[in-house]
């Protein structure tokens, strides 16, 4: 049977490999049926090595500047499914959710061409008319996570220099409980910040859209994304209403990462944390989040493996796959979020 393991010396690569195969099978055993986990990671640019005539992408080509191979593709893709099996040493994640994948064919290669196809993951993604073409995706084991409906929220401005990715809605029920799950890559900071007003505004669209399925009779509610802001800028705080204390019929939020200013973040930039990377939740859920070994309040994973090297600095930075044109080998430039939620 494919993934037993035989008496091989567990040393050599072929015996780890056998290990991780065994691991794999033996999921489902292991599987507490009262606990998930979800998963949000900002892949870092990862794009199919051949060009896509629309949008651009040319970096990312065996032509470009970047020289994309076809081998550092499959590394990082086998690399993205080392570290979502590492997360935990009993199941694996139940969704997680991704930016920055280029279209279905590196989904296809993700979930079917990496140790990941053992879990048989599924994948919700719609093209977006974002100019570099980086879209957002949510995978799920569909033994955990029952998808009902799915969609890309309207964008909120029809201006050409405006064009972003798509804010994807997922409504489903996760063990026994029903979730609504929002997908967000927000527009970057980039020249000196000038989508700041244009990120408040999708952040409000989000939660207008909350309240509306919370007027239809839906309780459970999460947002995961990279925000490109932190939890307690005011872009996030205006747009969630996070600071609002009055009493209404609109739903209570909670940015779970609000407590990591100035201590730890999912980015770094010029040895400085920022919490990009996100989980915010109606508060109902909040009481449903567990927290144990990987799974501190922090919510960052960060193995050593997704560590740069580098005695000289204080903070722990993603050991991405490129610094500045050269490549380094490395996953992302951001650490996944990950949170366990008891789904009863």
């Amino acid at each position: 049977m494919a993934g037993v393991y035989n008496k091989y010396n567990s040393n050599t690569k072929h015996g780890r490999l056998k290990q991780i195969g065994l691991m794999l099978c033996l999921l489902p055993n292991f599987v507490m049926a009262q606990e998930d986990i979800i998963v949000f990671h900002n892949v870092e640019n990862l794009f199919y090595p051949m060009d896509d005539k629309q949008t651009q992408d040319d970096d990312f080509t065996l032509e470009g500047k970047k020289h994309w191979t076809f081998k550092k593709y499959n590394k990082k893709l086998n690399d993205l499914a080392k570290t979502y099996i590492a997360i935990d040493e009993k199941q694996m994640p139940s969704i997680i959710g991704l930016c920055e994948i280029e279209n279905d064919t590196v989904l296809r290669a993700l979930t079917l061409s990496t140790p990941l196809r053992k879990i048989g993951y599924k994948y919700i993604h719609y093209p977006s008319k974002d100019i570099r073409g980086i879209d957002v995706a949510l995978l799920y084991n569909p033994k955990r996570f029952k998808a009902e409906e799915h969609y890309t929220l309207p964008s909120v401005s029809d201006k050409e220099e405006d064009r972003t990715r798509d804010v994807l809605y997922v409504k489903g029920v996760i063990g026994k409980l029903p979730i609504n799950i929002y997908v967000v890559h927000a527009p970057s900071r980039r020249e000196n910040n000038i989508k700041k007003e244009l990120r408040e505004e999708i952040f409000s669209q989000i939660y207008a859209h909350i309240n509306n399925m919370y007027s239809k009779g839906e309780k459970n509610f999460l947002i995961m994304g990279d925000f490109n802001d932190n939890p307690w800028d005011e872009t996030i705080i205006k747009g969630f209403a996070l600071n609002d204390t009055s009493k209404t019929d609109k739903v209570k939020l909670i940015d779970l990462m609000q407590n990591n200013k100035d201590i730890t973040g999912s980015y770094v930039y010029s040895k400085v944390y920022y919490s990009f990377d996100q989980f915010i939740v109606s508060e109902n859920l909040r009481d449903k989040i567990l927290y144990g070994k990987n799974f501190n309040q922090s919510h960052i994973f960060k193995p050593s493996f997704l560590v740069e090297k580098d005695r000289k600095s204080k903070v722990d930075k993603p050991f991405s796959a490129y610094k500045g044109m050269k490549y380094q080998g490395g996953i992302s430039d951001h650490f996944p979020v990950v949170l366990k939620i008891n789904t009863r």
